[in-house]
């Protein structure tokens, strides 16, 4: 059976109409919409236009880090293939989920639950490791309507990195404790 993951260029293409289509419905509603950081007018402006470059870049530079960590398992162990390409896909989901959700709570003006929503990343870094690329993907995809093609890369990196440090320090920790 050929993983979905072989199947990079499909995927890419995919993910670039899934970004025109949202940038064609904020245009014929009202605009295509730029985001300010920090929310404020006087910063300067990101386009959602962006999204039609920056989500296939991602999604290419993704795929590629993916199927690099998918070609390792593929000599070392190639029985574990079929359990790997689940995880992925498996990992891609939640994140999606986990974005879409977040992007409700902002629409919907429940920014007060979506500021510790949004730590829940960090939280589960201590247990298991969430700062995967396919993680990034689907939260990043899960954002795209909501927040454009820029603002979710901005934040979900800034979440890769803490929950790659969380994860990185608890194992250290855990190690030189039960070494103890």
């Amino acid at each position: 059976m050929e993983s979905i993951l072989n199947k990079k260029i499909s995927i890419i293409l995919v993910v670039f109409i899934l970004a025109s289509v949202f940038i064609l419905w904020e245009h014929f509603n009202g605009g295509v919409i730029t985001h300010h950081l920090l929310a404020r007018e006087d910063l300067p402006g990101i386009s959602n236009f962006w999204g039609l470059l920056s989500i296939p870049l991602l999604t290419w530079l993704i795929m590629s880090l993916i199927n690099k960590r998918r070609d390792k398992i593929i000599k070392s162990e190639p029985t574990n293939l079929e359990n790997y390409d689940s995880k992925i896909l498996k990992g891609f989901l939640v994140a999606l989920l986990f974005g879409i959700i977040a992007s409700l709570l902002w629409e919907f003006n429940f920014s007060s639950s979506l500021q510790y929503f949004i730590l829940a990343p960090i939280i589960i870094a201590f247990f298991k490791p969430v700062h995967l690329p396919e993680y990034l993907l689907g939260f990043v995809i899960g954002m795209l309507f909501t927040f454009g093609g820029i603002l979710p890369i901005i934040i979900g990196i800034v979440l890769l990195v803490l929950c790659f440090l969380i994860n990185k320090l608890t194992r250290i920790l855990k190690n030189i404790f039960i070494k103890s």
